[in-house]
């Protein structure tokens, strides 16, 4: 698939605003970064300027992408619970910034939910969940 200019920028942007929201960016959250951005087609240089800058860019806004294509938007979703649960936690605002990515580009909560859940991020996360889509009773 055929990803436009403004959709790879959203998506990299996108993927930078998610680390950054549990205000602490790994070692393991850098190098997925890096290899999307790599896949994404940004150059070397930027993306280590950009995630090296991550934590006091005031430019990055929170606003959660509007993709031109769902497929790109699932995509954006899949890296994005790996990038958020590359701690191996699932941090409430990561999730919700997810979820709005999913609202804004019509994904559904069920769709959503199996891509969570393919992720193995499901159960354990039932509370958090809840707060945030209001799933109940995931088992």
């Amino acid at each position: 698939m055929k990803v436009d200019v403004l959709d790879r920028s959203k998506y990299l942007k996108g993927l930078l605003v998610l680390s950054k929201k549990d205000n602490y960016l790994s070692q393991k959250e850098r190098e997925i970064l890096k290899q999307v951005g790599k896949t994404l087609g940004f150059e070397k240089r930027f993306l280590e300027s950009a995630i090296n800058d991550l934590m006091v860019n005031e430019y990055l806004t929170e606003e959660p992408p509007k993709f031109s294509d769902k497929y790109v938007a699932e995509s954006f979703i899949k890296n994005g619970i790996l990038l958020a649960t590359s701690d191996r936690k699932l941090d409430k605002q990561e999730a919700s910034y997810l979820w709005n990515v999913a609202l804004i580009n019509n994904i559904s909560k069920d769709e959503f939910l199996k891509m969570l859940a393919d992720f193995g991020k499901f159960e354990e996360d039932e509370q958090l969940l809840n707060e945030i889509i209001g799933v109940e009773n995931v088992a």
